[in-house]
C-alpha cells in the first residue's frame, strides 16, 4: 500500500509539471492579458458603411487605386513595389479580400484617419480627407461586394500579416524586404514560425486586436481585424507552430498506457519476490 502511495504522489507531481508549469510560465511572462475589443468602441460608429458598390469602385479607383490593387476585380497598383518601397518604405496591400477580414466601421474610420484608426502616428497611408462619409460608404460597401467568403486561416494570415512578417517553415516571405521594413518600423517584424507555440492564444488574439496591450510604444499597427478573422489567424500560427501536436498526443496515450501497464507488473513481480523471501 505504501509504494501505491509514493507512485501516486509522483503521478500527480508529474501531471502538475505537464500541464500546469507551461500556463503559470505564459501568465508570468505576459502578466494580466487584456481582453480584445472586437467592437473597436474607440472608433466613431458615424462613417456610414452601406452604399452603392458601382460608384464605390469608381471612387477607389480615383483615389485608392494609384497605390492599392484589387486583383480580383481586374484593377491594378498605380505603382509597382519597388516604386511603393521608394515612397512608403511599405508595399501597400491588395485590397481583394480586405472587406472580409476588416471591421467594416474600423475599415471606414480607416479610409478617413489611417493614423488614428492604427494607433500609429508614422502609418504611411495618408488621411483621405477628400472623400465624404457617402464616398466612404460607397468604398466600403464596393470592398465587401467583391470579398471571397469563408477565407481560412493561411489565406487571412497572409492577408493581413504578410506585408511585414514572414512565415519561413511555410515558405512565405513578407511582401516588403527586410531593410525597407527596417527602416520604416525601427526594426524587423519577426518571422511567425514558431509563434503560436511561443504565446499562448489569449495573449496573441489580444496583441493582434491591439499591438499596444501586449507592447506599448510597438510600431506594428493596430489591424481592425473581425472577431472571427483573428481566431482563424491564432488557430493557423497554433497549428503550423506545433503541426506534429496530433500525432504526438495520440501516441502519448499508449505511452502512458505502456507505463501504467508496466508498473502495474513491477508492483506485481515485486510482491511475488518479497513474498518468498517473508
Amino acid at each position: 500500500m505504501k509504494e501505491l502511495k509514493i507512485l501516486l504522489i509522483l503521478v500527480v507531481i508529474v501531471l502538475v509539471g505537464y500541464w500546469g508549469i507551461e500556463p503559470y510560465a505564459h501568465s508570468v511572462m505576459h502578466g494580466e492579458v487584456k481582453h480584445p475589443d472586437y467592437e473597436y468602441k474607440d472608433i466613431p460608429k458615424n462613417i456610414p458603411t452601406t452604399g452603392d458598390p458601382a460608384k464605390g469602385k469608381e471612387l477607389f479607383t480615383a483615389n485608392c487605386a494609384s497605390c492599392h490593387g484589387v486583383k480580383k476585380d481586374g484593377i491594378n497598383p498605380g505603382m509597382d513595389a519597388n516604386a511603393a518601397i521608394a515612397s512608403f518604405k511599405v508595399v501597400p496591400p491588395d485590397l481583394s479580400n480586405i472587406g472580409a477580414i476588416v471591421d467594416e466601421h474600423f475599415l471606414a474610420y480607416f479610409i478617413k484617419n489611417p493614423q488614428d484608426a492604427t494607433k500609429n502616428p508614422k502609418f504611411a497611408m495618408p488621411p483621405m480627407a477628400q472623400l465624404s462619409d457617402e464616398d466612404v460608404g460607397n468604398i466600403v460597401a464596393y470592398l465587401k461586394s467583391i470579398e471571397k467568403k469563408d477565407l481560412d486561416g493561411k489565406e487571412i494570415t497572409i492577408e493581413a500579416c504578410g506585408r511585414c512578417h514572414s512565415i519561413k517553415y511555410q515558405k512565405i516571405e513578407a511582401v516588403t524586404p527586410k531593410d525597407a521594413l527596417k527602416d520604416y518600423l525601427g526594426k524587423v517584424p519577426p518571422d511567425l514560425s514558431v509563434m503560436g507555440k511561443a504565446k499562448e492564444i489569449e495573449y496573441l488574439e489580444s496583441f493582434i486586436n491591439n499591438p499596444q496591450n501586449g507592447l506599448p510604444g510597438t510600431s506594428m499597427p493596430r489591424l481592425g481585424l473581425t472577431k472571427e478573422a483573428t481566431e482563424k489567424v491564432v488557430t493557423y500560427l497554433d497549428k503550423i507552430a506545433d503541426p506534429h501536436r496530433d500525432q504526438r498526443n495520440a501516441l502519448g496515450v499508449w505511452v502512458l498506457g505502456y507505463l501504467v501497464v508496466m508498473a502495474g507488473l513491477t508492483f506485481a513481480w515485486k510482491k511475488k519476490i518479497w513474498k518468498n523471501l517473508h
